[in-house]
């Protein structure tokens, strides 16, 4: 109640696991840009851009994948609490549960496009922005919820943005805007990544 989940005991509990599903899928796009960068960082990367790939077709290939990959994972993951749910007589429906595994989608996508711009332009950051950003998301929605702290601080919380679904209807506008924000970090950092020299170590 004090991190504002309403709904039957049900519900409630599904929207506390689906706040874990969203950190697992941020997990997910912070992994995929930390795999990235040491592909580049141990010169992996190097038998590849020597041929007719260029970097930026290179990048924007692996953001569609990696943003594909978690739309999967959201649906799967609200697909697979359906049928737990479904066992145990929830009431809660197919749809709504389905609605839950996109809303959890959004604030991975905004990880996966910061973690590719600080790839384009800070390429030896990567892990730490991404996995900071993760944590710190975690952590004040998580404590910054149960100790009622101030909007200011929980607003900085990427899975603050997002609805406590299926004991909330998710909040479709918020999630376009952080999908928006990510989409187009992603777009900056391929641009910054084609225009920089390769790092190593």
């Amino acid at each position: 109640a004090k991190m504002g989940i309403r709904g039957s005991g049900a519900a409630q509990y599904l929207a506390i696991t689906f706040l874990i599903v969203a950190l697992l899928i941020a997990l997910v796009a912070a992994g995929l840009l930390s795999a990235a960068r040491s592909e580049e960082a141990e010169g992996r990367i190097d038998h590849l851009l020597v041929r007719p790939v260029s970097r930026y077709t290179w990048l924007a290939g692996r953001l569609a994948v990696a943003t594909g990959c978690l739309i999967a994972a959201g649906l799967v993951a609200g697909a697979v609490c359906w049928l737990g749910a479904g066992s145990q007589h929830s009431g809660v429906g197919f749809a709504t549960l389905l609605g839950a595994g996109l809303n959890v989608v959004p604030p991975a996508v905004f990880i996966l496009g910061v973690g590719a711009l600080t790839f384009g332009a800070w390429p030896r950051a990567v892990s730490a922005v991404t996995y900071g950003l993760l944590a710190w998301s975690f952590l004040v929605e998580l404590i910054g919820g149960i100790t009622g702290a101030s909007h200011w601080i929980l607003d900085t919380s990427l899975f603050h943005q997002m609805s406590a679904a299926p004991a909330i209807s998710p909040n479709w506008t918020s999630g376009a805007i952080l999908i928006a924000l990510g989409v187009a970090a992603g777009g900056l950092g391929a641009v910054a990544f084609r225009n920089r020299d390769l790092a190593g170590e």
